[in-house]
């Protein structure tokens, strides 16, 4: 007979925990020999704070630029179209918003975060990196706001992250500036099963789109990690998703 114990959902939870404990103790060997800064990737150089508000943030795969690698290259294209307004929609700790500013002099950067201590770390990220002028934190964004912020510039890009509400804000017909942005969206399947096709079926008529799919990471490719055991380099660059995760990624067909 079955005691109604949920065994493998406590051990999972057991697993998670210690998993979380033991890449804090890897976290402080990192920043003992290298602060607080990137180290690799789009954001080399940016200063982050060492604490976060969703678990550990995965601050130690940001700091060693392993973070969302999927998204390099399309970051590199994002930086190289020199935008002067940029959305960063689930700014979570500010990892985009204050890399992003330091990456673009040029660039203001909006970061929504309904998590208000995310929202003090994103701002105490603008402020080391020297880009706090430039980086405004607010907490829920609206299609009206997105509409009003992105119709100051000519060039512009939107980064969402918006843990399924991207049905509600990505949407070129209600807000019509979003036909000439540039965008990067993680696709919320698993919330909102669909929205990866309906976001294709009302993108396609105004952006030239290409999905980019999680995958792999190497960590013998990380020098930090190469004195570690297995488990450890396993540990360091994983981002406990809930599910295989992709993005679209959206070039406008006009500007």
């Amino acid at each position: 007979m079955s005691s109604g114990v949920d065994h493998a959902g406590a051990i999972r939870d057991i697993a998670r925990t210690a998993a979380l404990a033991r890449r804090s103790d890897l976290l402080a060997a990192y920043a003992a020999r290298h602060g607080a800064i990137v180290q690799d990737g789009p954001f080399a150089g940016t200063t982050l704070p060492l604490r976060a508000a969703d678990r550990d943030g995965d601050l130690l795969a940001k700091l060693l630029g392993c973070y969302e690698m999927e998204l390099h290259e399309a970051i590199a294209a994002l930086i190289g179209m020199q935008p002067e307004m940029i959305m960063a929609i689930g700014a979570g700790e500010g990892y985009y918003a204050a890399g992003l500013a330091r990456a673009l002099p040029a660039a203001h950067v909006h970061g929504f975060e309904r998590n208000d201590l995310a929202q003090e770390i994103c701002r105490e990220a603008a402020r080391l990196n020297g880009v706090e002028q430039r980086v405004s934190v607010g907490g829920q964004c609206t299609p009206v706001l997105l509409q009003h912020l992105l119709s100051r510039a000519q060039r512009r890009a939107v980064l969402c992250d918006a843990e399924g509400d991207e049905r509600l804000l990505i949407d070129p017909v209600r807000i019509p500036v979003l036909a000439t942005s540039f965008l990067i969206v993680e696709c919320h399947d698993h919330v909102d099963p669909g929205i990866t096709q309906m976001l294709v079926e009302r993108l396609s008529p105004t952006h030239e789109l290409s999905a980019v799919r999680e995958g792999p990471r190497d960590p013998n490719a990380v020098p930090f990690l190469s004195e570690l055991d297995g488990l450890d380099r396993a540990l360091a660059l994983c981002e406990f998703r809930p599910r295989t995760m992709h993005w679209l990624i959206g070039m406008p067909r006009r500007t």
